[in-house]
């Protein structure tokens, strides 16, 4: 068998968006491939008959990336295949294809002026639209001058000014439709100032959360109903008391994930909560111990789809116990069961009456469509099983330790393949993001092609990692202090239980917290050879007015602003350390990055060019903060690809 190398990457499929059909007879489901020639990524549609397990692919111009149902048999999807499709200049447009699994060719539905990022069919030609409305956008008979004009400067009113992944939002909601295919009439739901965050519809009623808001963007939600015979809406959760993610249509309600944020903050887990339209009823259904949604750290997880469907009055949602993300089932009575112990990292769901289908990772493995059943998972494709198969592919090794405080950290080893007892090796510590997020035990790419070039790479959940209740994720005012404390006490232990490691040839890597982390070790020890640091943090002062989340994460993890708490925030800002600094670094930022933005890794950067101390940096033209994840094929490669070579640079010289 071959090693993984960084050029594998783009051999690894990615399965997505499983959703079943509304008869629950077949499950449709996207596998992607990364075409690294076109840098982009290809996707198709496949089908699964539930009852015989016959799986096929539907698609083959790569050109689908997402889905919905119409009936038992018919697809729509979005694509753009021919001339008609495709926007006029400076203006959008998203065009819609039907497909009949009966037989026949894919054929044209519609298109619509505007943006659509999530449509859902309501029967007898009617749809509930999600698109983006540009409050700024210029009037439809400006001339194509006055177009160009206006396409050449943006005009900020509002924060958060930019949002990952959608660019200069300052004025720019995400908002919802009715569109009838029948006369072909659009009609807005809701108010131009709302910005709706999740939203679900069924029949005539359509539930959506999210905020109405100028100037700035507060910290809490609103849910509101919609009649949508009788256009009227009402709202069921005013907006003042709640921060809101999932909001489902149950049979009888509304089903939604929602925080206080007391007492742990604005990174509080939510709860269950039942809401009865007609009442106005808002009672705690479930109070979760777990984080909805899951929040394992992967590379190879490309695609979407849902977290949590409604089946009937139950609730079938995701959620992340320890550094495990499972299947799990909020019932009509209100009890929480876990319908899948799934060992690894399930990533999207759908549910219809009892058949429940989700796509997941099973520990070393990546993403297959699996079926809860008999308490289990059972596998239904094989997609990436050819892949696994040629590549050595290094088994994770569970070394766990008890930190300071008597807490048990979850932590891993990865060998090379052909590791030797009589050798010594260099290592690698790399750190996750958040800091509320967890490393779990799925194949991870980018430790797998480390290793794969003869590292022993090593990892851990340390305090601040979500699945292991609020106290140990609760890192407020902790910023380097008991994480930094847990990650060298890991290396400490990963020493001692591999003593084949070198300890004069480790390299520290990570992205976004792991990058702040990153940065941190940097000013605070010299044990590492190298360090690669990745769309960081270093100047919470400085981030507070230029990140998407300064004034709302930086505030709540801080313990205050640049004015009221000056001297917290650059305490526990790596910049203030730079001085310290010793070791060679290399920075990554991805320039339309708005979470972290690219003038952190500058100043720390800067720092190191001021200090002596050698430093590279790479930026990626076009790529946000999911660079690593989501970026272009190419991209992805280069990044692995600086990463390995500025550790190959290091390490030579400890040999």
């Amino acid at each position: 068998m071959n090693p993984v190398t960084i050029a594998s990457l783009t051999d690894i499929r990615f399965v997505s968006h499983p959703t079943l059909s509304p008869d629950g007879r077949r499950t449709g489901y996207v596998v992607e491939r990364q075409n690294r020639a076109e840098n982009r990524y290809e996707g198709d549609l496949h089908v699964l008959e539930n009852a015989t397990g016959e799986a096929r692919q539907l698609t083959f111009s790569g050109k689908a990336s997402d889905f919905v149902w119409e009936d038992g048999h018919t697809l729509l999807f979005e694509s753009e295949r021919c001339a008609e499709d495709k926007p006029k200049k400076h203006r959008q447009r998203t065009a819609f294809y039907r497909l009949d699994l009966d037989g026949g060719e894919a054929r044209r539905a519609f298109a619509l002026d505007m943006k659509v990022v999530g449509i859902r069919p309501l029967g007898a030609g009617r749809f509930v639209v999600c698109a983006e409305a540009d409050l700024n956008a210029p009037p439809e008979d400006a001339s194509e001058a006055d177009m160009n004009d206006l396409a050449d400067y943006h005009v900020i009113e509002e924060v958060p000014l930019w949002a990952n992944g959608r660019g200069y939002v300052s004025r720019v909601r995400s908002a919802l439709y009715l569109y009838d295919e029948g006369d072909g009439s659009v009609k807005k739901l809701t108010p131009d100032d709302f910005d709706v965050d999740a939203w679900d519809a069924r029949g005539d009623r359509l539930v959506y959360a999210g905020a109405a808001y100028r100037d700035r963007r507060g910290a809490f939600d609103e849910v509101r109903f919609c009649d949508l015979r009788g256009g009227a809406t009402r709202t069921l959760v005013a907006p003042d008391r709640y921060s809101v993610g999932e909001v489902l249509l149950t049979e009888q309600g509304v089903a939604a994930a929602m925080t206080t944020m007391q007492p742990w903050g604005r990174e509080q887990l939510k709860d269950w909560y039942r809401i009865d339209p007609a009442a106005g009823d808002v009672r705690l259904a479930a109070k979760m111990e777990r984080c909805i949604g899951g929040a394992v750290a992967l590379d190879c997880a490309h695609g979407g789809g849902r977290t949590a469907a409604a089946a009937g009055e139950d609730v079938v949602f995701i959620a992340q116990r320890e550094y495990r993300a499972e299947v799990c089932r909020l019932n009509a009575d209100d009890t929480v069961e876990t319908l899948v112990p799934f060992e690894g990292a399930a990533l999207w769901l759908d549910a219809k009456g009892e058949r429940v289908v989700f796509a997941g990772m099973e520990p070393d493995g990546l993403a297959e469509l699996y079926a809860a059943r008999d308490g289990g998972a059972a596998r239904l494709t094989g997609v990436n099983d050819a892949y696994l198969a040629a590549h050595d592919v290094a088994k994770v090794e569970h070394i766990p330790f008890t930190n300071a405080d008597g807490d048990r950290v979850d932590g891993w080893v990865l060998r090379p393949a052909d590791f030797d007892p009589q050798k010594r090796y260099p290592g690698v510590l790399e750190i996750h993001g958040g800091p509320r997020g967890a490393y779990g035990t799925p194949f991870f790419h980018e430790m797998q092609s480390l290793c794969g070039t003869g590292y022993v790479v090593f990892f851990c959940n340390p305090p601040g990692s979500e699945g292991y209740g609020e106290a140990f994720a609760d890192l407020r005012g902790k910023y380097g202090d008991i994480d930094y404390r847990d990650l060298m006490a890991f290396t400490d232990h990963v020493l001692t239980m591999v003593p084949q490691l070198d300890p004069d040839r480790l390299v520290a890597c990570g992205g976004s917290y792991g990058g702040f982390m990153c940065n941190w070790i940097a000013g605070h020890t010299d044990r590492f050879a190298a360090i690669a640091s990745q769309r960081s943090i270093s100047n919470w002062v400085a981030d507070f007015g230029t990140s998407e989340i300064g004034f709302t994460f930086d505030t709540n993890e801080l313990g205050g602003d640049p004015w009221t708490a000056f001297d917290r925030m650059w305490a526990q800002s790596p910049l203030k350390y730079a001085p310290n600094a010793k070791t060679p670094m290399l920075f990554i930022h991805a320039l339309c990055d708005y979470n972290c933005t690219v003038d952190q890794g500058i100043q720390m950067f800067s720092a190191m060019k001021y200090f002596g101390v050698p430093a590279r940096m790479c930026l990626f033209e076009g790529e946000n903060h999911s660079l690593s994840r989501s970026g272009k094929p190419r991209h992805r490669l280069r990044r692995l690809e600086e990463i390995a070579g500025w550790f190959d640079r290091y390490l030579g010289s400890r040999q």
